[in-house]
């Protein structure tokens, strides 16, 4: 496992606030060089730490003007392949396994509201294994930390 130190980790928040910020201007915010900060991204991607970097897009400029989270029992045996055939839909952001009953916790952002039963019938239910959905739509969004990610 990657060794971190406090400067990867004043590094990482800067690339939080701004995944485009400069190597240059890194550097001069955690006084390393400019090369010193290129080397310790290309470690800290080189074993995982960094897993990408992305553009954060509001879901409405693709006119997805819902957004849903679904609590989905699945078959234990089909968990893997439930989760796999969720991970093919685009409008589906967020597929995690959780714990207790229910299987797999889902984020999804579609067209309407008046498109949730259909895309509940033809993307969740469909999929052999899924034995129930508990769904519910997303009013207000306080944060995202989107600079998480697995675990």
């Amino acid at each position: 496992m990657y060794k971190m130190d406090d400067t990867d980790y004043a590094i990482l928040e800067l690339l939080k606030v701004d995944g485009r910020m400069s190597y240059s201007d890194i550097a001069a915010e955690v006084h390393l060089s400019r090369v010193a900060v290129r080397e310790r991204i290309a470690a800290m991607k080189n074993n995982g730490v960094i897993r990408g970097f992305t553009t954060i897009i509001d879901a409405k400029a693709y006119n997805k003007m819902a957004a849903v989270f679904m609590e989905v029992e699945v078959e234990p045996a089909k968990i893997d392949k439930v989760a796999l055939k969720l991970l093919e839909n685009q409008d589906i952001a967020i597929v995690a396994q959780n714990t207790g009953t229910v299987g797999l916790h889902v984020h999804a952002y579609i067209e309407s509201v008046d498109k949730l039963s259909s895309f509940l019938d033809e993307c969740i239910y469909s999929i052999d294994g899924v034995k129930s959905v508990n769904s519910s739509l997303l009013i207000r969004q306080y944060r995202t930390t989107a600079w998480l990610a697995s675990y």
